[in-house]
C-alpha cells in the first residue's frame, strides 16, 4: 500500500508540474503576442504619424501660396481677363485648389486615427478643426476684389502651427516607451 501511495503522490507531483508548465508557458506566449502586438503598433503608429505630419507641412505651404502676393496678382490678373464674372471663376477655381491640398490630409488623419492612442485621437481633432480654418480663411472674400483676407489667413495659420506642435506632442508621448510584457492591454 505505501509503495501505491508513493506511486499516486508521484503521479500527482508530476500532473501538477504538467499543468504548471502549461499554464506558465500559456502566460509566456500571451506576453510575448502581446509585445509583438505592441511593437507592430508602434511602428505602424510612428510610420502614420511621419506621414501626416509631412502631409500637413505640405499642405500648410499650399494654403500659404494660395494667397501669396504672386498668386493674388496671378488671380487679380486672371479675373481681369475673364469674359464674365471673373470673380465667381476664381472662387470655383480656389475651392478646387483648397480641396486637392486637403485630400493627403484627410487620408493621413484617417489612418492615425485608426491607430490611436487617445491623446493622439484629440490632437488630431485638433488638426481636422485648424485645417478647417485654413479652408474657411483662405477662401474667405474669395468672389470678390478683397481677397484674400490676411488677418484671417495669419490666425488660421498660427491654429494650425498650435495645432501641429500637440500633435507631435501627442505622439511623442505615444511613441517613447517600448511595449512591455505585463498584464495591461495594449494602448
Amino acid at each position: 500500500m505505501a509503495d501505491q501511495l508513493g506511486t499516486v503522490i508521484t503521479g500527482g507531483i508530476g500532473l501538477i508540474g504538467v499543468l504548471a508548465g502549461i499554464y506558465v508557458g500559456r502566460w509566456q506566449v500571451t506576453h510575448q503576442a502581446r509585445v509583438e502586438h505592441g511593437q507592430w503598433l508602434r511602428g505602424q503608429r510612428q510610420e502614420a504619424y511621419v506621414a501626416l505630419l509631412g502631409a500637413w507641412d505640405s499642405c500648410v505651404k499650399e494654403f500659404q501660396e494660395m494667397v501669396g502676393d504672386m498668386a493674388v496678382q496671378l488671380a487679380r490678373h486672371l479675373v481681369e481677363q475673364y469674359s464674365g464674372d471673373g470673380w465667381a471663376a476664381h472662387e470655383e477655381e480656389l475651392w478646387s485648389q483648397i480641396a486637392t491640398a486637403c485630400e493627403p490630409v484627410r487620408r493621413k488623419l484617417e489612418r492615425v486615427e485608426l491607430l490611436g492612442p487617445d491623446e493622439v485621437d484629440r490632437a488630431c481633432g485638433q488638426l481636422s478643426a485648424a485645417l478647417a480654418e485654413l479652408e474657411r480663411a483662405t477662401s474667405l472674400r474669395a468672389n470678390s476684389a478683397r481677397w484674400p483676407d490676411m488677418t484671417s489667413c495669419e490666425e488660421a495659420w498660427a491654429r494650425a502651427e498650435t495645432a501641429r506642435t500637440a500633435f507631435l506632442s501627442a505622439c511623442r508621448v505615444a511613441t517613447r516607451s517600448a511595449p512591455a510584457p505585463r498584464r495591461q492591454r495594449v494602448r
